[in-house]
């Protein structure tokens, strides 16, 4: 419950750089998990953690339709890694998996960097009432003047 809140928090707080990094630390915990499965001959979930994971590469696939050179660039390591993990979860081979982690990870230490330089899209804070302590946030077309 709270890493659901955690994330939250962290959705609605982040840029868009955030986002995509959200997206790719997904990614790879899913094949971390799918490395896991297959070391613990757990196959049937290998199918559910590619599935979601095929949806995400799908998302990553519409943010980068561009015609730049970095969307064309990262829409061919999608398909590279949707290919692998298809291979991977049919062959029942971690190696697959472990090399998508190794192609991820740099890109997503990435748009981790651009997270940090860009601003976020809202103001968090606590707010405090008579018995208990909260959290609060404004939003980007909000401010605290009256």
């Amino acid at each position: 419950m709270r890493d659901t809140q955690e994330l939250k928090k962290r959705i609605s707080t982040t840029n868009e750089a955030g986002l995509v990094a959200i997206l790719f630390e997904r990614l790879i915990e899913n094949s971390k998990s799918c490395v896991s499965a297959i070391k613990d001959e757990n196959y049937d979930i290998i199918k559910e953690l590619n599935n979601n994971s095929r949806a995400i590469l799908t998302e990553l696939t519409v943010q980068f339709s561009g015609n730049d050179e970095i969307s064309s660039t990262l829409r061919e390591i999608n398909i590279y890694i949707n290919r692998t993990i298809t291979e991977g979860e049919i062959k029942k081979d971690s190696s697959l998996f472990e090399t998508n982690i190794k192609i991820l990870t740099p890109i997503l230490e990435g748009f981790k960097e651009l997270e940090i330089k860009e601003k976020p899209k809202a103001v968090t804070g606590l707010t405090y009432g008579k018995n208990n302590l909260d959290e609060y946030t404004l939003g980007k077309n909000r401010s605290f003047q009256g």
